[in-house]
């Protein structure tokens, strides 16, 4: 070849690099998603307490239920349905559930609280939602028995365990209670204009009064204007997610929206108190945070009806309550808000565990969670937000608070052991 032309194929290559062809590099293996451990609440249902109660203790007129107290209205069950199944064609699409319409035994293992009907229900709506057209078994112990993995605080706790919840119960009180939050103080302050605007006089109801911790029917209670502002503020957010007509929730209050998250603070910060109580979570929750982190391991576990969870299960799901979440989050050390429903906890909201395995074989374990905005839980239309992953604190071995499962399994398990007996 003559000089001139090798010079002029090599200049045209230095400025064309592109048009020479390189070696295709190789696309990085991605992690792959072994199991999820999933822990959901109930759907939207009545208040827990009789109408006629609530009307004595607010001197207001309540709007009438659909359902008998605690129940899922039709309006709940739709809307978890709509939860399940963005759950399954999420962990469908990645690959734990098996694809389209088919099935496959032992993709998806169920346990519901028998203590309330409402969770029993939640169990089999989100399990055929997950799963269309397979065979799915909701199990639970007998209804209405108590379920020591929802609530594993002895019937009759010890005295001394019953002192130290106490105790600490009294103490976060003494601690906080002349230093709410600025939002909490508005909350309980707006309860009060809209609920009993003559203010908290001899007998009538007060949002604004004094709390004070209390044991009754074998659990700690919280008494006082924070507790009656939660309870009433969580019972209008119920209104709303049922779809009951604006001006039958908070008496026509302008802009019921807005108006429930100025008030479901209250909610919140009771929450926090009580629930979130590491003594009273530790107690309550341990049994379940337990079988969660052996899920997550992958060890079989053994239910209370003796039925056992087998490792090569990867989709497990446990129905419960929003103090199920509670109670979690304390022990786990996790936190979590939305930007489209006041309550951390509220409706169908679904806490995860995953389980991955990275490239070298290396296994980490992510909590994530799902919920829906209030206004899709309204609406009743699909509007079931990506997945959030949350940080998770105490165990902190891996990117974006990530653990390595050695370490979730090491850190939690010693948290558990220190849990009452």
């Amino acid at each position: 070849m003559p000089r001139a032309l090798s010079c002029l194929i090599a200049c045209l290559a230095a400025l064309l690099p592109s048009a020479i062809p390189r070696p295709a590099s190789a696309t990085p293996a991605p992690a792959v998603l072994e199991r999820v451990v999933l822990v959901a609440r109930h759907g939207v249902r009545s208040p827990t307490q009789p109408l006629a109660r609530i009307n004595a203790a607010t001197r207001r007129i309540w709007p009438a239920w659909p359902v008998a107290p605690g129940e899922l209205t039709l309006q709940g069950q739709h809307d978890l349905a709509l939860m399940g199944a963005a759950l399954g064609a999420h962990y469908r699409q990645a690959g734990l559930l098996p694809p389209g319409q088919a099935c496959r035994p032992g993709a998806l293992a169920i346990w519901s609280d028998a203590a309330a009907h409402r969770t029993m229900q939640t169990g089999g709506i989100m399990g055929q939602a997950m799963l269309p057209g397979c065979a799915v078994t909701n199990a639970s112990l007998p209804a209405g028995t108590a379920d020591p993995v929802f609530n594993s605080l002895p019937r009759t706790p010890d005295p001394t365990l019953r002192a130290a919840i106490m105790t600490s119960l009294t103490a976060e009180l003494a601690d906080d209670q002349s230093h709410y939050p600025a939002e909490v103080n508005r909350a309980q302050a707006l309860m009060q204009d809209m609920v009993y605007p003559a203010g908290c006089v001899a007998g009538a109801p007060c949002f604004t009064g004094p709390d004070r911790a209390t044991w009754k029917k074998n659990a700690p209670h919280l008494e006082g204007g924070l507790s009656l502002s939660a309870e009433m503020a969580e019972n209008m957010l119920l209104e709303y997610a049922q779809g009951m007509p604006p001006d039958s929730i908070g008496w026509g209050h302008a802009d019921m929206r807005r108006t429930l998250d100025a008030i479901m603070p209250a909610h919140t910060h009771a929450s926090r108190l009580l629930r979130r109580l590491p003594a009273f979570a530790l107690a309550r929750g341990h049994v379940l945070a337990g079988l969660m982190t052996d899920l997550a391991a992958g060890r079989p576990v053994t239910l209370p009806d003796h039925s056992v969870i087998a490792p090569t299960t990867p989709v497990i799901l446990f129905a419960g309550h929003d103090t199920t979440l509670d109670m979690l989050a304390a022990i786990f050390g996790l936190d979590w808000s939305f930007a489209d429903l006041p309550d951390p906890t509220g409706p169908d909201t679904t806490l995860g565990f995953e389980t991955w395995r990275q490239v070298d074989g290396t296994r980490m374990v992510r909590a994530v969670i799902f919920h829906q905005g209030l206004d899709a839980l309204r609406s009743g239309q699909p509007g079931v937000a990506q997945p959030d992953v949350l940080p998770l604190p105490a165990c902190q071995s891996g990117p974006q608070g990530q653990c390595k499962l050695d370490d979730f399994v090491r850190v939690f398990t010693a948290r558990l052991n220190a849990a009452p007996a």
